[in-house]
């Protein structure tokens, strides 16, 4: 037995490959589902800490469903990048990129490009003057400070943190958004293996560059919607609000953008910190 292979889709044929994709949809949309009915159980018990444990592996397993889709968008012609989309389906960091990412609404794949691409560096300024002190990649951080105590150390101050700030968040907001999105392309028949057909039909060679403005894809997502409702795939407990977040937060396919996390050195921020200190004096 060989775990976390899901690259060894790539020697099964083609004809039997989206069949194979709707399964392990389905799977994730009921593990998503379960996930999301405790979530709200916790936030209404006032249990927000365990509440932002679950709503964090509900984003990442509904997470794994836009990167299933977006293969399937992306279609099947450059293995490499496919090879390289399917490996983001094991990545937390690529997860947590893609449940950032939904929650915007990005002009064009450019914008969604430069917010990716702040989102994969390890290190990164910030503060008042935008280079004011050192962090980390904020979207690993913000994942184990909600799961783990720990002691850190961030420019010769240490602490230790712990998840137990999260029992203050009663009036925070769950679940994430990624969550219902997912929720509500399943809802709307996406998930079938005569959905992804669907999407995968709408999809096919279209040239998505990063000047591809967002009326494009909304344009693309709408087709996907009327077809998948002209084929009677659509569930009994769709919503209006689903419809509505399937065109407004479906977002560009992300097969060409690299979300692998960037290499970068305190001396690297530091030299940057300088260089702004230099400029402002």
């Amino acid at each position: 037995m060989k775990p976390r292979d899901l690259v060894a889709i790539l020697n099964v044929p083609k004809a039997e490959r989206l069949a194979l994709i709707a399964e392990g949809l389905e799977l994730l949309a009921e593990h998503v589902s379960t996930l999301r009915d405790d979530l709200m159980h916790l936030q209404e018990a006032g249990r927000s800490r365990g509440a932002a444990v679950i709503d964090g592996l509900a984003s990442e397993e509904a997470a794994k469903m836009l990167i299933l889709l977006d293969v399937v968008r992306m279609g099947w012609s450059d293995t490499a990048a496919v090879r390289g989309k399917l490996r983001n389906f094991y990545s937390h960091l690529a997860r947590g990129i893609y449940a950032r990412l939904v929650a915007g609404r990005p002009a064009d794949l450019a914008e969604v490009r430069r917010y990716a691409e702040f989102l994969r560096r390890e290190l990164y300024l910030d503060g008042p003057n935008d280079v004011d002190w050192i962090f980390r990649n904020s979207v690993e951080a913000d994942r184990e400070e909600s799961l783990y105590v720990g002691y850190v150390t961030s420019e010769g101050d240490s602490a230790w943190i712990t998840p137990a700030r999260l029992s203050d968040l009663q009036l925070h907001s769950w679940p994430s958004m990624v969550v219902d999105l997912a929720l509500a392309l399943h809802r709307l028949g996406c998930t079938s293996e005569k959905g992804l057909e669907i999407i995968a039909k709408e999809w096919d060679r279209f040239p998505l560059d990063d000047d591809t403005h967002w009326v494009k894809v909304q344009a693309i997502n709408k087709r996907v919607l009327s077809n998948l409702h002209a084929a009677g795939l659509c569930g009994d407990d769709l919503t209006r609000a689903d419809i509505r977040l399937a065109l407004e937060q479906w977002i560009f396919p992300l097969g060409g953008v690299d979300l692998s996390l960037i290499r970068v050195t305190k001396t690297e921020l530091l030299a940057e910190r300088e260089r702004w200190v230099a400029r402002e004096s």
